[in-house]
């Protein structure tokens, strides 16, 4: 099994897998054979969780190997153009052949989005708000790597520019979960009773949505 070995002061052993890396946390006296002995008893487990990511990354294959893109949950071609900037029209994704490296695309793709989520998130996190009753203090973007917004004790609201990348039922669920922690900083029986209040079917939706999480590791 290959795996990345992370040694530090800690004191306990503990295995992960991100990104479809298995990732092995230990302590720095010990032992390449107690490692693997604790990986074997964990094979199953590990499996079951790169399997589940290479399940994600497969339907998600053309986006992540740069060859399309997604808007709004609709899958676009990447098109080069001779235009300055990035953008969308109609259904395609016109990419200017300056950017001709894989980094200078994510680049230029992730700055796209960033303008279009600025506008297009900030729009919808105030009319469900005004169609909700919950009421926040303040919204900003955020680049996080492993979550779709965030809510604070001030109740102020950060979502993931990526966002836009997804359906308006996704978006609309994450905006929901986000503006309920107004209420609840937390996730009790009350706060999923909120959340269930203003969309019955979020069970559903939350499930759907963690098929997108790899999403959120793209355009760095």
């Amino acid at each position: 099994m290959e795996y990345r070995l992370q040694r530090s002061k800690r004191k306990t052993l503990v295995v992960c897998v991100t990104g479809g890396e298995v990732i092995v946390k230990a302590p720095n006296r010990m032992s390449v054979e107690h490692i693997e002995r604790f990986l074997a008893d964990k094979a199953l487990w590990i499996a079951k969780k790169v399997n589940e990511y290479n399940a994600k990354t497969a339907a998600l294959a053309p986006i992540i190997n740069g060859t399309s893109a997604l808007y709004h949950g609709t899958v676009l071609p990447i098109v080069p153009t001779t235009a300055a900037k990035a953008g969308i029209n109609g259904s395609i994704l016109y990419l200017p052949v300056k950017y001709d490296t894989p980094e200078k695309r994510d680049r230029a793709i992730a700055n796209m989005y960033k303008k279009l989520a600025l506008i297009e998130l900030a729009d919808k996190l105030y009319k469900v708000s005004a169609a909700t009753g919950l009421k926040y203090s303040g919204f900003a973007l955020t680049n996080a790597k492993t979550q779709w917004g965030n809510c604070d004790g001030k109740c102020s609201i950060r979502l993931n520019w990526r966002l836009v990348m997804l359906d308006d039922e996704l978006l609309t669920y994450v905006v929901i979960h986000e503006l309920c922690h107004t209420a609840y900083h937390d996730h009790s029986r009350e706060f999923w009773a909120l959340v269930q209040r203003f969309m019955p079917n979020y069970k559903t939706v939350k499930k759907r949505l963690k098929t997108f999480s790899v999403l959120t590791t793209m355009y760095r």
